[in-house]
């Protein structure tokens, strides 16, 4: 009973991993498709889309935002900012420049993504055949492991530029906007802790072909 119910929850698992594999090529080929005919569909429509970047609000390398307070409690408040507050600028334009340049990022990432998630599907694929302690499925944990780590860098590094090049062409915003943080750090430890799953797997595999090898 045991062993029906893991095999229905493996392949239910591989189910939900096919359909986020499929949404997310398709996302890919829709973003690519966007960004070639936006230019024709905007001009022949007449119509505005939505370019969105990453921001902070502030200026200078660690920006601030100063925030009014009022209260009984003013007299003894000397200064009061938000610190390190970031958020998404959304602007409605006609701009195919800053169309196409807020969705490279979504690009990159839906298509690393995928790439990712196809290397899961095989993984899972292995485990539904009895075979999930394979040299093969290492190899692609490990995969996976590099591929959610260049996701990390290159979309940060594409977004930071974007926001970059729409911020340098906005002469003045207010509240003042700054360009966000080029890199986070939650995706490069999501990447190194797959990176030593699969160590842990290599490792656990060369023991028991040297126990085997033994007997």
């Amino acid at each position: 009973m045991s062993n029906f119910s893991n095999l229905k929850l493996n392949r239910f698992t591989k189910f939900v991993v096919d359909l986020i594999y499929y949404l997310l090529v398709g996302a890919a080929f829709f973003l690519g498709l966007w960004i070639v005919v936006s230019p024709l569909v905007l001009q022949a429509t007449d119509t505005v889309s939505t370019a969105s970047v990453p921001v902070a609000i502030g200026e200078g390398s660690e920006p601030q935002f100063d925030v009014a307070v009022v209260g009984s409690a003013v007299k003894g408040i000397r200064s009061a900012f938000v610190d390190e507050s970031q958020g998404t600028l959304r602007l409605e334009t006609t701009n195919w420049s800053f169309i196409a340049a807020s969705n490279l990022a979504k690009l990159l990432t839906a298509i690393g993504l995928a790439y990712s998630f196809y290397l899961l599907r095989s993984i899972l694929q292995a485990v539904l055949q009895g075979e999930p302690f394979g040299q093969d499925s290492a190899m692609r944990l490990r995969k996976m492991g590099f591929a959610v780590l260049a996701v990390g860098f290159l979309r940060s590094t594409v977004e930071y530029l974007a926001a970059k090049f729409i911020l340098d062409r906005l002469v003045l915003t207010q509240p003042p906007l700054s360009l966000p943080s080029p890199f986070k750090s939650e995706v490069i430890l999501a990447s190194l802790l797959i990176l030593i799953l699969a160590q842990v797997w290599s490792y656990g595999l060369e023991l028991e072909r040297e126990r085997s090898l033994t007997i």
